[in-house]
């Protein structure tokens, strides 16, 4: 177990983390707002444990009306948004895709490990999406996504890196076939956005199914990669926050400079609850809103 946090807590209920807190106080109107989503594994089958598959959807069609209330830049999906249900995957996604499509911000998507039980073409289409990675801005910050399953079991076969993973996994019997690497021509691209977005002086979000530090999240959940990764974006010196999801149960912990967030997932959440977040972007801080199992923090910025 790690120890618990010891964070200091306003009179708005809000933990402040990192560097302190803004000069600026909590109230100023924040430039712009994104909504957070984390594993919802829908499913049509019993519950398992703490996840509730069926019930999933009705917990995401609920934080889609509240959403829908506010005024958001973008809402970010950091993937696993079905678990997998054999021949149903495919119907199991377009029918959470389609809750999710009654959103009136665009939808950031995360490809998530769950998420590759239908085939990789299949998945990019039915998300929209052109690449498994990318990146966007807004108002001057700088949003990467990041496919965390870019090295995997799961790539398609005989490809350049499905034969890379299997090298990892000869390496390393023991790596969780649930994780997976950035592979190097997504590392190279993550550096080279890094370096312009630091040339510009921009603020850098992170986004990946998979925490990249493991005191931000159980042993084993992390990237293949992990160590790889981290050095290039603590070397960057433009990463304010890694927003990640795959630990259901959520985790934060700071590290070079970096605020390091795991969203607790949606799947997960009890009965009558839920698990997502609204952050809001100020300048010198990010303040996230948690909703049911997502705590509220808030996140103090580069100056």
């Amino acid at each position: 177990m790690k120890p618990p946090l010891l964070p200091l807590v306003c009179a708005f209920g809000l933990l402040f983390c990192g560097r302190g807190r803004s000069d600026t106080g909590v109230t100023n109107q924040p430039l712009f707002r994104f909504g957070v989503i984390a594993d919802v594994q829908y499913a049509d089958k019993e519950p398992q444990g703490k996840r509730c598959y069926r019930a999933a959807l009705d917990k995401l069609r609920a934080c889609v009306g509240q959403l829908n209330q506010q005024d958001l830049a973008f809402v970010v999906n950091l993937g696993d948004l079905i678990d997998g249900h054999g021949a149903a995957s495919a119907a199991e996604l377009a029918t959470v895709t389609g809750v999710l499509a009654q959103l009136k911000a665009p939808v950031r998507h995360v490809i998530g490990n769950h998420c590759l039980e239908v085939d990789r073409p299949t998945l990019l289409k039915a998300l929209k999406l052109e690449s498994s990675y990318y990146e966007f801005q807004v108002q001057g910050w700088r949003f990467v996504v990041l496919d965390g399953m870019d090295i995997s079991v799961k790539a398609p076969k005989g490809s350049p890196e499905a034969r890379q993973a299997q090298q990892y996994l000869a390496r390393s019997p023991n790596l969780p076939t649930y994780n997976g690497a950035i592979g190097a021509t997504q590392l190279a691209w993550l550096k080279q956005t890094l370096a312009d977005a630091s040339r510009r002086r921009q603020k850098v979000v992170v986004f990946c199914h998979h925490p990249s530090l493991p005191v931000a999240s159980l042993a084993g959940i992390t990237l293949w990669n992990a160590v790889e990764v981290e050095s290039a974006l603590a070397g960057a010196g433009c990463v304010e926050a890694y927003i990640a999801g795959h630990d259901h149960k959520g985790w934060y912990a700071q590290q070079a400079g970096i605020h390091h967030l795991t969203v607790p997932a949606m799947v997960d959440a009890p009965d009558e609850s839920n698990a997502y977040a609204v952050v809001e972007v100020f300048t010198d801080r990010l303040a996230v809103r948690g909703v049911g199992t997502v705590p509220s923090r808030v996140l103090a910025t580069r100056p």
